[in-house]
C-alpha cells in the first residue's frame, strides 16, 4: 500500500510566516499606489489563506492519523489481553481434563480389580480341577489357616459358616472332613462321629471319605464305642482296600485285638 508523505506542520509554518514577512517588508505608500499593487496583496493575501487553510487540514489529518494509530495500539493491546486471557482459560481446562482423565484411568483400574476378584478362578480339590468363587476359596482357606494354625475352636466355626453359606461348593467334602477334625481335636466325639459318618453317606467317592471313615473309627474308639470303632475299621478295608487309610486301619484292627 503506498503512503502518502505530508509535509509537516514545521515545514507549512515557515511557508505561511515567509508569506507574512514579504507582506510586511513592502512601503505602505507603494502597496497603495495602484490597483496592480492591490492586486498582488489580494493575491498574496488569499495565498496566505490557501496555506493556512493547507494547514490546518494536514494539520487536522495528521491528529486523525495519530488518533487512528491510538485507538489501532490500543485494539492490539486488548486483543493480546483477550489471548493472554484465552491461554490461561487453555490452561486451567487442559489441566482439569488431565486430572479428569486420571481419575477416569484410576476409577476403571480400581474397578476392573474388584471385578477380577469377584470373577471365579480354577482351582485343585483333592487332585480335581474345579471353578470357584474367590470369595468361596478365601473363606475355606481361611478356616483351613485357623485349624493348621492350632485353633480348633475358631476352625470349628468357620468350617460351619462356610458348609451353610456355600452348600453346594466343591470345598464341601474337605469341609466337612475339616469340620470333623476340628471336633475331634476338641474331644467332641459324638459330633465327630456324625460330620465324619455324614461325608461318607454324601460322598462315598471323595478322596476324604477313608479318612473320614478312618478318624470315625478313632472317635468311636476314643467315647467307649470299640465294637463299633472295630465295624468301621472293617468296612473301611472293604469299600476303600488300596487307599492309604486303609493300612493305618489295619494297624489299629490289630492293635484292638
Amino acid at each position: 500500500m503506498s503512503r502518502t508523505i505530508l509535509p509537516s506542520a514545521a515545514t507549512t509554518g515557515r511557508a505561511l510566516l515567509v508569506a507574512l514577512l514579504m507582506l510586511g517588508s513592502m512601503p505602505a505608500h507603494a502597496l497603495f499606489q495602484d490597483d496592480g499593487a492591490r492586486k498582488a496583496i489580494l493575491e498574496l493575501r488569499a495565498r496566505v489563506d490557501q496555506l493556512a487553510n493547507d494547514f490546518e487540514a494536514r494539520l487536522s489529518r495528521l491528529e486523525q492519523v495519530s488518533h487512528g494509530q491510538l485507538q489501532l495500539q490500543s485494539q492490539i493491546d486488548a486483543m493480546r489481553q483477550e489471548i493472554a486471557s484465552l491461554r490461561g482459560q487453555i490452561e486451567v481446562q487442559a489441566n482439569t481434563i488431565a486430572k479428569t482423565q486420571k481419575q477416569q484411568r484410576e476409577l476403571a483400574n480400581s474397578i476392573d480389580s474388584r471385578l477380577k476378584r469377584l470373577e471365579p478362578i480354577e482351582v485343585t480339590i483333592d487332585g480335581k480341577t474345579v471353578t470357584v468363587d474367590q470369595a468361596e476359596r478365601r473363606a475355606f482357606e481361611s478356616a483351613l489357616a485357623l485349624f493348621r494354625s492350632g485353633d480348633f475352636n475358631a476352625a470349628r466355626g468357620a468350617f460351619e459358616a462356610f458348609l451353610a453359606q456355600y452348600p453346594d461348593s466343591p470345598y464341601v467334602p474337605s469341609a466337612t472332613f475339616w469340620l470333623g477334625s476340628s471336633q475331634f481335636a476338641l474331644k467332641d466325639y459324638a459330633a465327630a462321629i456324625e460330620t465324619h459318618a455324614n461325608l461318607v453317606a454324601k460322598h462315598p467317592e471323595s478322596p476324604r471319605a477313608p479318612d473320614a471313615m478312618l478318624n470315625q473309627a478313632y472317635a468311636q474308639i476314643e467315647s467307649g464305642k470299640k465294637a463299633a470303632g472295630r465295624q468301621t475299621l472293617q468296612t473301611l478295608l472293604e469299600r476303600y482296600p488300596s487307599a492309604p487309610a486303609a493300612q493305618a486301619a489295619r494297624d489299629r484292627l490289630a492293635a484292638l485285638r
